[in-house]
Order: C-alpha cells, then structure tokens, then sequence
C-alpha cells in the first residue's frame, strides 16, 4: 500500500464539465450561437491543454524530499519519541462522517500520508489501508487501485507512469478537478507534517528542492483556480490555500523560515480539509 501515499502526494481529482454542447442541443442554429459555441469549446480545449502542463509539472516535481526520505525508511525516530505516540494525525473515525466526494477525495490523500507517519512511529496500519481502499473504491480513482495492487504484486511501480496514468483516466472521465483537489489536500497535509518538525525534516531539503515546494504551490493554486468556474466547490479549496500564497522560497533558509511563520495558517487550513 506505500504507493497509495506516493500518489496522493503528487495528484488529485475534479470533474472538467465541458460548456461548449449547450449550443448543438439547440435546433436554432443562429450565427451568433454558433460563434459562442465554437469560442466555449476552444476554451475547454485550451484549458485542458493547460491542465496537462500542470500535471507534468507534477511528474518533474517528484515528492518533497523529506516525505520521499519517510517512505523510504530513512527518517528515523529513537525509542523513545517511538514511546511518545503522535496525537497530531487526523482521527480515522472522521472518514465516518464524510458525505461528498470532495471531502472523500481529500480524506483520502490525507490518510495515506498519515499512514507513512504511523509507519515510522511503529503503529500498526491495517486500518489506515482499509479505510484508503475504501475511499479510493468510493471515489473511483482506479489509477490509485491499479497501482496499489501492482505494488503489492511485483514490489515496483513507477511515480511517473502513475502520474500520466492518472492525469489521462481522470481527464478521460472529466474528473481532472479531483486530481489538483487531491494534490491540494496531501500538499497541505505535507506542509502540515513538515512544519511539526522543521529541524529534523529541513535536513533532507537542499535549495532545489526547496524552490520546487514554491513550484508546487504555484502548480496546485493554478490547477484549482482554472476550474473553478466549471467547479465551483473548488472555491473551499481556494479559501483554505489563500493564505499561504506568500510561500516563495527559492532556497533552503527561506522555506525554513517560511514554514516557521506560516505554522499556524498550515494547521488551520489542515484543519479544515475534510469539512
């Protein structure tokens, strides 16, 4: 199941309506409607070639370094923070009360985060893959199913396969909105984690990867914003990453020094994820 947390912290998922067949469904075919018709459909198809821009951003990108280093073992925690459980990760019991497919969506890329933290306190996890099959069942993200088995098939699947896997199911089916709200809530999630333990996690950044969280942010915002007027409940969305718009290091003293500041805002917006 470690693959379920690498997709989640790269993708996400959001149906792209397209507005452009209002027209072909009327009899009246008016040169103006017609005009109108044809300029809707050129800019569903621009914006779907925006879209998969930033989702190859997304495949440049990798994972943030410090997550890549928990997934691989290399964060290590002494006996003694193992002793001290962490009370900081979002309670399982919450994926009962979720209702929509955006809170759904959401919950599961926050679980399959949490579930590599839980890994390195020692903590059993049974649960945490029931629940992320589960919402990966109810939010029909396949791409992440198929790649959870592959993984436990033949120990190997590849980010970057995922992520074009991913990109082209989810714009096939018009759900390309679930892929940035996703890779909203695990980059939230990541930052959230990360700014817990600025010391220990800031040592696996160099100035690179550092800028490529700015990167990243700028990837998910534009990702978001660009459907919001096919999506409008992407707006949450939007509200919860307003306020860390000032993320803008190029170097590893600035990411730092940001994360410090933007603590509080990190877990407020954490928060509200699955609201």
């Amino acid at each position: 199941m470690k693959k379920i947390t690498i997709a989640c912290m790269l993708a996400a998922a959001l149906v792209l309506s397209a507005c452009g067949n209002n027209a072909s469904k009327k009899k009246d075919a008016q040169t103006k409607t017609t005009e109108t018709s044809q300029q809707e459909q050129y800019l569903t198809e621009d914006l779907i070639i925006k879209l998969d821009s930033l989702i190859s951003g997304f495949q440049k990108l990798g994972m943030m370094p410090n997550m890549q280093a928990m997934i691989d073992g290399k964060v290590v925690l002494t006996d003694k923070e193992k002793r001290i459980k962490p009370t900081f990760l979002m309670p399982l019991s919450k994926a009962a009360d979720l209702v929509t497919l955006s809170q759904k969506n959401r919950a599961l890329a926050v679980y399959a985060i949490d579930r590599e933290v839980a890994t390195m306190y020692g903590l059993p996890t049974d649960e945490y893959d029931q629940v992320i099959g589960k919402l990966a069942v109810e939010t029909d993200n396949q791409a992440m199913i198929d790649g959870a088995q592959i993984n436990v098939e033949v120990n190997s699947y590849d980010i970057n396969s995922w992520i074009v896997t991913m990109g082209e199911e989810q714009l096939a089916k018009e759900q390309v909105h679930m892929f940035f709200e996703l890779a909203a809530a695990a980059m939230l999630e990541s930052l959230y984690i990360t700014s817990l333990d600025i010391p220990r996690y800031i040592t696996y950044f160099n100035d690179q990867t550092a800028a490529d969280v700015s990167y990243r942010f700028v990837l998910v915002v534009d990702g978001v914003e660009s459907l919001i007027p096919y999506h409008p409940e992407l707006e949450t969305v939007k509200g919860l990453l307003e306020p860390l718009k000032v993320i803008n290091a190029i170097n590893v003293k600035q990411l730092q020094d940001q994360l410090k500041t933007l603590a509080t805002d990190i877990a407020a917006a954490r928060e509200k994820l699955m609201d």
